[in-house]
């Protein structure tokens, strides 16, 4: 009987998967389609997350046949293979995600995620872009995409490794590979319907003595990751973790992709999710968070712009006809009779409130 591999729990021959691996360039992914050709599209919702410079199959394909041949390389902005989220601009951050999508699904399904990383938390995240939409290759113990994210942003201090269930073998193996040779930047690892493999070509990883953060995030209801080697694997995992068991979530709602025909082709039958995949998806950024929470490094602070001068309104009263000093270091308000009522003075304190930052 011919001998199997874990896909994202399906089974498949290892022929198929290296021959999807060491495919080369030139070749397309189709959007749906049939094997070795199949991939899952993302969703009209994950492609309005993506930045718009990567919205396009042909910029996608340009990057799978950049990394087919392996092109990518660090040093030019145009060939890192990855689609970047910097941080909102409000945010002065020093922590970064390199989010590993799952097997045969576009890249683009976990834009969702990677926006409120950026958006929401301060991270800067970078999606990787592989040929043929598999993260990992075999024989290969260290993908290199830590690199590329630190070229694209080179201000991140530490960066947290997460991925989704294929994708998830990627991010163990990469960071297995850097925490071996010491490298400071590695952060921390989040695995979404993942497991640590021994089958992998990589040596036998095992993070149980490590005080590595972690975080292992499931859903109740996913009907594709093998629970009981999951369950038997946990041993392997960092004593720093935590878990995250999304009730009512499944598979496939850790990212945004169309799902249909995941079950024809590789024979997937993912559970029913009983919450909206909003909720899964706001569980799972939340736990990456709590594991750079661990990092040893300071969470993103929201940057608030200071006031310029300006050549304010008077402020004054109105009863004495003069004016008031205008400049941004001595903007207030002069508080009489008239304005001592309870309505502006909430008015008063919800606006000091907001300058400090508490809303």
């Amino acid at each position: 009987m011919e001998e199997f591999f874990y896909v994202e729990n399906d089974l498949l021959p290892p022929a198929l998967l290296r021959r999807l691996s060491s495919s080369s360039p030139g070749g397309r992914r189709q959007l749906q389609g049939l094997l070795p050709d199949y991939t899952s599209p993302p969703t009209e919702l994950a492609l309005e997350a993506t930045p718009e410079a990567y919205r396009s199959d042909e910029i996608i394909d340009q990057n799978r046949d950049m990394a087919a041949a392996s092109n990518c390389t660090a040093t030019t902005a145009t060939e890192r293979c990855h689609i970047p989220f910097p941080a909102t601009a409000m945010y002065d951050s020093k922590i970064g995600v390199v989010l590993y999508g799952g097997g045969l699904i576009d890249p683009r399904g976990y834009s969702v995620i990677a926006e409120r990383l950026a958006s929401r938390y301060g991270f800067h995240t970078v999606i990787p872009i592989f040929a043929n939409d598999l993260a990992f290759s075999f024989g290969v113990c260290d993908s290199m995409r830590l690199d590329m994210a630190k070229a694209e942003f080179p201000q991140v201090e530490k960066w947290v490794l997460a991925g989704h269930s294929f994708g998830g073998v990627s991010a163990i193996v990469d960071s297995w590979s850097r925490y071996n040779s010491g490298d400071v930047a590695l952060g921390g690892v989040a695995l979404m319907a993942a497991d640590i493999q021994q089958t992998l070509d990589c040596g036998a990883i095992d993070f149980s003595n490590s005080t590595l953060p972690m975080a292992s995030i499931t859903g109740a209801l996913d009907g594709v990751l093998n629970m009981t080697r999951f369950s038997s694997n946990q041993q392997f995992l960092s004593p720093d973790t935590q878990f995250v068991d999304v009730f009512g979530g499944n598979h496939g709602d850790f990212g945004s992709y169309d799902y249909s025909e995941r079950r024809t082709i590789l024979g997937q039958n993912d559970g029913t999710s009983l919450i909206s995949p909003e909720i899964q998806w706001d569980l799972s950024v939340a736990a990456i968070a709590n594991v750079a929470t661990r990092m040893g490094v300071e969470m993103p602070k929201k940057i608030i712009p200071a006031m310029e001068e300006c050549d304010c309104p008077t402020l004054g009263n109105g009863t004495d006809g003069g004016s008031a000093d205008t400049s941004a270091a001595a903007f207030r308000v002069n508080v009489g009779p008239s304005t001592m009522n309870p309505i502006f003075m909430t008015v008063l304190m919800l606006a000091w409130l907001f300058q400090q930052n508490y809303y």
